[in-house]
């Protein structure tokens, strides 16, 4: 089973020790986006298999319905998306 989404094709991904970061990039020439505190676990849900249900994971993280975040976690996603550095995992590998 796979994850929900993919770091995109050009983008470096490094977590932190902790956890609690996640330092993303378009290679080789950046910009660096530091993803902590909800981002982080949004990031780490969504590229973490299994792909179904990631959503709640993150709800749960947080101690909240799903239905209270999911619009919020689709928007910050979406922004992801936009710049490529999430992909769905089921997008071609370049």
């Amino acid at each position: 089973m796979s994850a929900a989404y993919r770091p995109g094709p050009d983008a470096g991904v490094t977590l932190s020790e902790d956890g609690q970061t996640v330092y993303v990039a378009h290679l080789p020439g950046g910009p660096l986006v530091v993803l902590e505190g909800a981002a982080a676990v949004i990031w780490v849900e969504a590229t973490t298999a299994p792909g179904d249900g990631w959503v709640s994971r993150v709800a749960d993280a947080f101690g909240r319905p799903e239905d209270a975040i999911a619009s919020d976690v689709e928007t910050f996603v979406d922004d992801l998306r936009a710049r490529r550095l999430l992909v769905t995992d089921d997008s071609p590998r370049d």
